[in-house]
Formats: C-alpha cells, sequence, structure tokens
C-alpha cells in the first residue's frame, strides 16, 4: 500500500508532461534567461546541446561535425529517461527553423505534453557582443542569418503555441519586472492541469496500474528512443 501511495505521489507531481520551448539567437541570452525564470517549485530538466559538448571538448562550433553523432546519441539517450519518467522540460534551441521546432513539439505531444513558447527578444547589436566573448565563439554571419529567419518565423510561432510569451533581453531590458512576469507565465504553465487527451489517458492508465514510468508498460525506452530519431533530423 505504501509503494502504490509512492509511485501515486509521483505520477501527480506538478509539472509531468510539461515542455516549454524557449527561443532565440544565439547571443539572445537564453540560458541565463532560463535561469532567472525557471520555477522554483518544479525541477525542470533543461535539453540543450551545449551542455554535452563540454564532455568531448568542443571549443568552437565548427568542430561540430567531427563530433556530432556522439552528441546526438547521448543527448537522445538522456531525452529518453527524462521522456519516461514523464519529467518537465525547456527546450533550450534558437527556433530559425520552424519545420525542426514543429517536428519536435509533434513529437512531444505525441507521447502526452503540453507545450509553451518563450521567445526571447533581442537586438542584432547585442547578441553580436555576446556571442563574441562566449567560451565557443559563433560565426557573426551565422548570427545574422538566425536573427533573420527566426524573426520573419515568430509571427508564425505564435499561432502555433497555445501559451506563449515574449522577453526583450536586450543591453539593460531584462528589468526585475520582466523578471517577475516572465517567472510567473513559466510558474503557472507548469503547474497547470495536463490539456494534452494523450497525456490524460497515459497518467489515467499508469495510476490504475501503479506505474511510475512509461516503460513500466506504456512504451519501452527502446520505443521512445526510436521516436526520438527524427528530434535532430534537419
Amino acid at each position: 500500500m505504501r509503494l502504490k501511495s509512492f509511485i501515486n505521489e509521483g505520477i501527480n507531481d506538478k509539472g509531468i508532461l510539461k515542455a516549454c520551448f524557449i527561443l532565440g539567437i544565439p547571443g539572445s541570452g537564453k540560458s541565463y534567461t532560463i535561469t532567472k525564470i525557471k520555477s522554483g517549485q518544479i525541477e525542470t530538466r533543461v535539453v540543450n546541446t551545449d551542455k554535452v559538448f563540454h564532455l568531448f571538448g568542443v571549443e568552437k562550433w565548427t568542430e561540430w561535425q567531427g563530433i556530432k553523432d556522439k552528441v546526438k546519441k547521448l543527448n537522445k539517450t538522456q531525452l529518453a529517461n527524462y521522456l519516461n519518467s514523464l519529467l518537465p522540460l525547456a527546450i533550450d534551441g534558437t527556433g530559425s527553423h520552424p519545420s525542426v521546432i514543429f517536428r519536435r513539439y509533434g513529437l512531444l505531444e505525441s507521447l502526452g505534453y503540453d507545450m509553451a513558447g518563450i521567445f526571447i527578444n533581442t537586438d542584432l547589436e547585442t547578441a553580436m557582443q555576446r556571442a563574441s566573448k562566449r567560451e565557443r565563439p559563433v560565426d557573426p554571419e551565422f548570427i545574422e542569418e538566425s536573427y533573420r529567419k527566426i524573426n520573419q518565423a515568430k509571427s508564425f510561432y505564435k499561432t502555433k503555441f497555445r501559451n506563449w510569451k515574449e522577453i526583450d533581453n536586450s543591453e539593460g531590458e531584462l528589468t526585475n519586472e520582466v523578471i517577475i512576469k516572465s517567472f510567473n507565465f513559466m510558474n503557472n504553465f507548469y503547474n497547470s492541469k495536463l490539456l494534452n487527451p494523450v497525456g490524460i489517458g497515459m497518467v489515467e492508465e499508469m495510476i490504475e496500474n501503479g506505474w511510475k514510468y512509461m516503460s513500466d508498460g506504456v512504451r519501452e525506452v527502446a520505443e521512445i528512443k526510436t521516436i526520438l530519431d527524427a528530434w535532430y533530423k534537419m
């Protein structure tokens, strides 16, 4: 009886099956902004390729080609484990390719997740200055191209995300007032009632059977990894 109570507490935790896409060009300050506005009540898992670059000693984006397959494999395994546990996610990505974002959106939605989008607005000059100071400098031409593409796509993103928030992180714009409002947005999203019918049905089945993970009876981890094969396709 105690074991089932423990499992039910896990499956009823706040934030399960919630994923927020953080969109912005290199130098927009996505990672920094996440640390300022994420909910303190919920331990959100950040999905970001940058987190594993350091494991392979990569210092420049031009070195990506040599280790990308290893990085993708490691990322896929980590993400599959997060999904297997229904954990709340923050997807840190550029967003200059809507087809990539919405493929990932669709994959998460098929697994029962609700989605939100946060767009980090940053002027090009500020982004350039920040990117030049990064440990792994980003090609200025790449930043300019990303800036053009992501701002073209922004209006499209706004129509697709049920939950949408824009944050200005140009120099001096990320004020305490902006941080508080953005924090409240993320906190409300991760604490909100699950709306995805797939997720609702899955949670009900897991509670009924005393399951803690998808792999207990919903989907095998290998199946989740197969679904994630499309995550990195361009």
